[in-house]
C-alpha cells in the first residue's frame, strides 16, 4: 500500500486511515452522501467495518474533507483521470502555407502535396491566400483557388470555416479526418 501512496508523489500526496490526525473531519459515505462532521476515530471505525478506506479528499476545507471508499480503486481512478487529462492537453501544431492567386498550376500541387503531408502528420493547416496591387479586386479567382484545394483535400481533411477575407488575403482552415470521419 505504501507504494502506491508514493506514486502520486510528495505534494499530492493522499492520507488515509491512521495517516489523518485531525480530530474532526467532515465524513461522506461510498455513496457520496454528507454524513455530517464526526472525530477521525469514530469515522475510521465506520470505514473498517464496511472493509473500506477513510481517506482524505480535500485536506484545505474547515474541517478537512474525508470520504470511505476503497483506497485502491481511487488511486486507479485519479491515475486514470491523469492520463485522460494528458491525452487532452496534446496539441497539434498548426502549418500555415501561403500563395497568391497567379500561383502556377504546378506550384500549386506542390502546395497541396505539402498539405496532405501536414495533414497525414495530424497538423491542422492554415491556408493563406494573399492579393497584391489590384489582385484584390478579383477575390472570385481567389475564392476559386480555394475551392480547388478543397476539393483536392477533402478524402483526408475537413474544412474547419468557410474562407474569410482578412485584410488583403483569404483565409481558410483544414484539419485532418478522424478515424470516425473517414
Amino acid at each position: 500500500m505504501r507504494q502506491n501512496n508514493k506514486q502520486l508523489g510528495g505534494k499530492n500526496r493522499v492520507r488515509k486511515n491512521e495517516e489523518i490526525r485531525i480530530s474532526e473531519i467532515r465524513l461522506i459515505d461510498e455513496e457520496g452522501e454528507q454524513l455530517g462532521i464526526y472525530e477521525t476515530k469514530r469515522a475510521l471505525y465506520l470505514a473498517r467495518g464496511k472493509n473500506l478506506d477513510l481517506v482524505e479528499i480535500s485536506p484545505t476545507a474547515k474541517p478537512p474533507v474525508c470520504k470511505i471508499m476503497d483506497f485502491g480503486a481511487f488511486l486507479y481512478q485519479k491515475k486514470k483521470d491523469q492520463k485522460e487529462q494528458k491525452k487532452a492537453q496534446k496539441t497539434h501544431s498548426q502549418k500555415e502555407i501561403k500563395f497568391g492567386i497567379r500561383i502556377s498550376d504546378n506550384d500549386f500541387e506542390v502546395r497541396i502535396k505539402k498539405a496532405i503531408k501536414f495533414l497525414e502528420k495530424g497538423s491542422s493547416v492554415k491556408v493563406v491566400l494573399q492579393f497584391k496591387g489590384r489582385e484584390f479586386t478579383h477575390p472570385e479567382i481567389g475564392l476559386k483557388r480555394i475551392e480547388e484545394m478543397a476539393l483536392a483535400l477533402e478524402e483526408i481533411a475537413k474544412q474547419e470555416f468557410e474562407p474569410k477575407s482578412q485584410g488583403r488575403s483569404i483565409v481558410t482552415e483544414f484539419r485532418p479526418l478522424s478515424k470516425k470521419e473517414k
